[in-house]
């Protein structure tokens, strides 16, 4: 059995090296575009801020430390076209075209950031963050900048404005939506808000990019409001799917390109496979696809989908968009529906929003951790949850995701025995007091 894998990256590598595990005699062929497969991209933004001076810590394997394993990873090799009519994948590399067989096929070709259509071009002063050789160029650059300009205040682009903070930097943010941070509820966007304007960020929202020109020896930013300049720019406006090879394929894919597949990453298609940033996933609560980037997904993704390949009955955990983020002083974190989710889903919800301390305030330096639940209306049950403080937060958003998974009410997550010792906690943890606010009508 012949299994080709088209990317090298996350979802790719962890479908390699676990059906490697599980099957002993399966050929496995990675075809990756580039010449690294297996980093932490996640990780680049505190490359990039300068808190990890080493960006070959974020190599997880070698390429030839996957060949040593017995997969047969082939770099600079990037695929053009797939027929599974023909069940065959074709593209090039330096070598010349390449056409290959196989049984089973795996995309996993993750995205690319958005980059709009701009006036200037010169990749020097206009950055995207994505790969091992995007963080080095950013850093480079922000060694000779004083004044960067950030387009979007979504989790990258806050990430790398902290990292510009942290470096000293002046810092535009210009973000198109009504508000930075806006997958989190609004009192969430608000806190965002705040830490931005305290570390003395330029924040424009509601404002649409036009334009990036060259300026002297910068760069004017101008968007249907303002000009700014500034001397580099970072795009952060989301990614696209790489999926474009698909055309003609007959591979269903959804609205902005990425490819649909059920809850075994198994697309419409025989034979035929997705996982990773490249593919959609399956909400746990509203039961629909949704396109959610996040390595953590790219990860299960892939490990599940070796599992079924390997032959064993393997769902994937549906998602439910856990996802965390700090931001100068203050970290964020958010699993399940936030009550505009829930919204749009048109569930009937109750929320609550609560403030409480870390540990007790007898304990030295106790800070506040504020709270907002989603809940089912009738039940209780927990739906989403969102949290933000300076410390010891981001973490307590974990035991969220396992009650919401559980399908949890609110009145038995209170309930719960957790621990308590005043270093780590109050005798009701911050995220049980949240949760006794709960009303819902069946209760």
């Amino acid at each position: 059995m012949k299994t080709i894998i088209i990317g090298g990256v996350a979802a790719g590598m962890s479908v390699a090296a676990k059906l490697r595990r599980e099957v002993k005699d399966e050929t496995i062929i990675v075809l990756e575009k580039t010449d690294t497969i297996s980093y932490g991209a996640c990780g680049l933004p505190y490359y990039v801020s300068g808190e990890n001076p080493d960006i070959t810590r974020m190599n997880i394997r070698s390429v030839q430390q996957m060949r040593d394993s017995g997969i047969d990873v082939r770099i600079f090799h990037e695929v053009t076209k797939l027929d599974p009519v023909a069940k065959k994948v074709f593209g090039h590399s330096p070598e010349g075209d390449f056409e290959l067989e196989y049984d089973r096929c795996v995309i996993a070709s993750g995205a690319s950031p958005i980059v709009p259509k701009l006036s200037c071009q010169d990749t020097n002063k206009i950055f995207t963050l994505k790969t091992l050789n995007d963080g080095e160029k950013l850093k480079a650059a922000f060694a000779s900048s004083k004044r960067i300009g950030i387009i979007g205040g979504g989790y990258i682009g806050l990430e790398l404005v902290e990292a510009a903070v942290h470096n000293q930097k002046e810092v535009v943010l210009v973000e198109k939506a009504d508000r930075v941070l806006n997958t989190f509820d609004g009192e969430f966007s608000k806190m965002a808000y705040e830490e931005l304007i305290k570390n003395h960020v330029e924040v424009y929202t509601s404002e649409s990019l036009v334009d990036v020109v060259n300026h002297e020896q910068g760069l004017k930013i101008i968007t249907d409001q303002r000009t700014l300049e500034v001397d580099i720019v970072i795009l952060a406006l989301g990614v696209r799917p790489n999926t474009s090879f698909t055309k003609d394929s007959g591979i269903a894919l959804a609205s902005n390109g990425a490819v649909l597949v059920d809850t075994t990453m198994k697309t419409n298609v025989k034979d035929v496979y997705a996982a990773g940033d490249c593919s959609v996933v399956t909400h746990m609560i509203t039961h629909d696809h949704r396109y959610l980037p996040l390595g953590t997904n790219a990860n299960k993704q892939g490990r599940n989908l070796a599992e079924v390949l390997a032959g064993a009955e393997s769902d994937y955990a549906l998602a439910l968009g856990s996802a965390m983020l700090r931001l100068c002083g203050l970290e964020f974190a958010k699993t399940g529906l936030s009550e505009q989710e829930a919204m749009a889903a048109k569930l009937d919800v109750v929320t609550t929003f609560v403030t409480s301390h870390d540990h007790p305030r007898y304990y030295p330096n106790a800070t506040d951790i504020h709270i907002k639940l989603v809940a089912d209306a009738n039940t209780g049950i927990l739906l989403g949850a969102q949290l933000a403080g300076e410390k010891n937060t981001a973490l307590r958003s974990h035991a969220y995701s396992v009650a919401i998974s559980a399908r949890m009410s609110a009145k038995m997550y209170a309930n719960l025995d957790l621990g308590y010792a005043p270093p780590f906690a109050t005798t009701y943890d911050v995220t049980q007091i949240a949760a006794q606010t709960i009303k819902a009508r069946n209760m």
